[in-house]
């Protein structure tokens, strides 16, 4: 299981010189702005552009640092620990009942006029619960997606129409899933027939049968992927569990790889981007960390990151209606009421169900370590 805070720590230094604009002027000619967010949310030819982007509008060297994202519980901790000022964590980890981010007072409220590409963002993402409290928006999405079942075309003439293919003994050994314990908790729920609102009910799962085939899940794995899946993860493999941001780079290296549609459903995310309380009192950095959000839900970031790059859903509504055909077929859903899809979106859990779940996932996961033993034996 990944500690609470493993991270990849890549720090790149963007000299940046400035310009005057009439309504904001600097004091400060440096400016250091820390991001923490998922792999891929951050690429380097869009740095550049937010580089060149600062470069005509501000009179600031701006030193960008990243930190990758490997667990979910990571946005917390950055966030108490003062880490990061800009932190991307899932809808259902801001409210969570034991972090309470907005409630405990570790986000700043975002100013909207500073964001004028708010107005460009589909309207049933403009006052998501996670992100809004008394009117105050303390976050925007970004992104927003399934965990889904995705399935090698070399191996299948038609899609798999259920999750429980991961418990077919002659697929053994030939797919990846994701090393995420509380997420693999809702796939194996969902295969069993679980109603979306028992997949954070721990004691309903909490029994030998549920235990059981977790157990075969981990067993039956091949590998399990860490953060995001990547190429390297899933080729030669006949199916795996997927963000999907590994399916163009798939594809790049001659193996085609689409989405399948379970008829149980999938779980489903929204990744947003949030402010650190402690830029409460830089108000210069804070000015440029709405920038950064502000260009994340552009058109052009969005259409050049989340559908080329990562083939994920955007949130900015001009991305979605200038996408090409073949760009909106690659689209998971519509939306997240999307009735082919099926989405559940991941539930906030309180701290026993979250501890729960912990310990059904740490068991299970001894089951695929021995088996990997076992086989690097044979």
């Amino acid at each position: 299981m990944l500690g609470y805070i493993v991270q990849k720590f890549v720090v790149i230094c963007i000299g940046v010189s400035l310009t005057l604009v009439p309504d904001y002027v600097f004091a400060e000619s440096q400016h250091v702005l820390r991001l923490l967010v998922w792999e891929g949310y951050a690429p380097e030819i869009q740095r550049k552009k937010f580089q060149q982007f600062i470069l005509e509008k501000y009179s600031v060297d701006v030193v960008l640092e990243v930190n990758y994202i490997v667990d979910a519980e990571d946005g917390f901790a950055a966030l108490r620990l003062k880490k990061a000022d800009v932190v991307s964590p899932a809808h259902n980890r801001i409210n969570d009942k034991r972090f309470k981010m907005i409630d405990s007072g570790l986000l700043l409220p975002l100013n909207l006029d500073n964001l004028p590409n708010y107005q460009q963002l589909n309207p049933s993402f403009k006052q998501l619960n996670h992100l809004v409290k008394d009117g105050v928006h303390y976050g925007l999405p970004f992104a927003w997606g399934p965990y889904g079942l995705v399935y090698n075309t070399e191996f299948f003439d038609k899609a798999p129409q259920s999750w429980n293919i991961l418990w077919d003994p002659k697929h053994s050994g030939h797919f990846s899933i994701a090393d995420y314990g509380e997420i693999n908790i809702y796939i194996t729920a969902l295969a069993m027939g679980y109603d979306r609102n028992s997949l954070g009910d721990f004691d309903r799962l909490n029994n030998n049968a549920f235990k059981e085939k977790l157990a075969t899940l981990l067993g039956n794995a091949h590998s399990l992927w860490v953060g995001v899946d990547t190429a390297d993860d899933l080729q030669q493999k006949k199916l795996a569990s997927s963000w999907g941001f590994s399916i163009p780079e798939l594809k790049q290296r001659g193996e085609t790889w689409k989405w399948a549609y379970p008829k149980e459903g999938v779980p489903g995310w929204i990744d947003n981007h949030v402010l650190s309380q402690d830029l409460a009192n830089k108000p210069e950095l804070k000015r440029i960390a709405e920038e950064w959000i502000n260009f994340t839900i552009s058109a052009e970031f969005q259409t050049s990151v989340l559908v080329e790059a990562l083939s994920t859903n955007p949130v900015n509504m001009i991305t979605v209606d200038t996408a090409t055909d073949k760009q909106k077929r690659g689209f998971y859903a519509k939306s997240l009421n999307d009735p082919q899809a099926f989405i559940v979106l991941m539930p906030e859990l309180d701290r026993r169900t979250r501890n729960g779940m912990d310990n059904l996932w740490n068991k299970a996961l001894k089951n695929f370590t021995t088996n990997s033993k076992s086989a690097d034996t044979k």
